[in-house]
């Protein structure tokens, strides 16, 4: 069995008196366990994936595999994060001082699979709207949230403690989970603003759009809600972590260790079943558009659909101005 790290000064005398399980250890147990359901939800989305997109680019497959493995690692590191704390340490809860090395290593597979989401919602706004401005600032600011991830995962390797980290670091814990939201915000706002200007006479294309911003909307609201719901918990509770000591160090675990890390290790998974949520509905939206350029009389490929982005029933609105002028001799049913 490896060697248990070693405590704070005087940790073990301040803590006489044990926390209630239920609510801080067993919160953080039900966090990990929802965690995993997720990491099977997207296991599930990967396979309908390949079966569905065979010939999606091999570029894309070797993104969403790159998903899948970064998810599958994550969810072993929290698998033996709550082993660690439940198991190999049971019965000295002054050892939730200084958290396992799994846990910092699932805060850096995190780190990299929140930039990996964006970076394709990136690309899709860029196919989209064939400007670089927005685009690059989206990429620069998930670039920085990786970087802040990194730098997060750096400072564990002093085995800090969860006071020590949190008063340290609050400026980049906070700037980390500001900037994941704020990428995620900008990404929806800017798909619905672009996709408002493609409105036309015809209703079905017009009810296309809503479904389109609205699917869009919620797509992002997922991991933006996720976000500020991380970042409110760690600003209601970032002044009694900074003012706690040694002797307070129980209201500590409970505010910081169980709640604000519970949290945590759920981004990851809504990134990436975000992802794959996004790629996997491209066959409902093509149908619908596929019916809306039927009436309308519209022409355009069912291959260029499959292809193009998460949000890939935008390629049909594109597509459609080229095809309207020569639609009205040659109608296609």
């Amino acid at each position: 069995m490896s060697q248990l790290p070693s405590l704070p000064p005087n940790a073990g005398d301040a803590l006489d008196i044990p926390f209630p399980l239920s609510t801080t250890v067993g919160a953080l147990e039900l966090g990990v366990l929802v965690a995993i359901f997720l990491s099977g939800v997207l296991t599930v989305q990967l396979y309908i994936y390949f079966d569905r997109f065979p010939k999606d680019p091999t570029s894309l497959k070797v993104m969403v595999a790159l998903v899948w493995i970064l998810d599958f690692g994550h969810t072993l590191a929290l698998g033996h994060f709550i082993y660690t704390i439940t198991v190999v340490q049971y019965g000295q809860p002054a050892l939730l001082a200084i958290p396992p090395k799994s846990l910092d290593v699932s805060i850096l597979l995190s780190g990299f699979i929140g930039p990996l989401e964006q970076g394709w919602f990136t690309y899709r706004l860029y196919r989209f709207t064939k400007t670089l401005p927005l685009p690059v600032i989206c990429a620069g600011l998930s670039l920085l949230r990786l970087g802040g991830s990194t730098a997060l995962f750096a400072y564990t390797l002093k085995e800090p403690t969860i006071q020590e980290y949190a008063t340290h670091l609050n400026w980049l814990i906070e700037a980390v989970v500001i900037v994941g939201a704020a990428v995620d915000a900008i990404l929806a706002t800017a798909l619905c603003y672009y996709l408002s200007f493609w409105r036309t006479g015809f209703r079905r294309t017009n009810k296309l759009l809503n479904q389109l911003m609205t699917w869009t909307i919620e797509t992002g609201a997922v991991t933006t809600t996720g976000a500020l719901a991380l970042l409110l918990t760690f600003l209601t509770m970032k002044d009694n972590c900074a003012a706690s000591t040694y002797e307070s160090y129980s209201d500590q675990v409970e505010q910081i260790l169980v709640v604000y890390l519970g949290l945590f290790c759920l981004m990851a998974k809504l990134f990436s079943n975000s992802l794959l949520f996004s790629l996997n509905a491209r066959e409902r939206f093509a149908r619908i558009c596929a019916e809306v350029i039927s009436v309308a009389g519209f022409e355009l490929g069912h291959e260029a659909v499959n292809l193009v982005s998460p949000c890939s029933p935008v390629a049909v609105l594109q597509g459609k101005k080229m095809a309207a002028a020569p639609s009205s001799t040659h109608p296609h049913h």
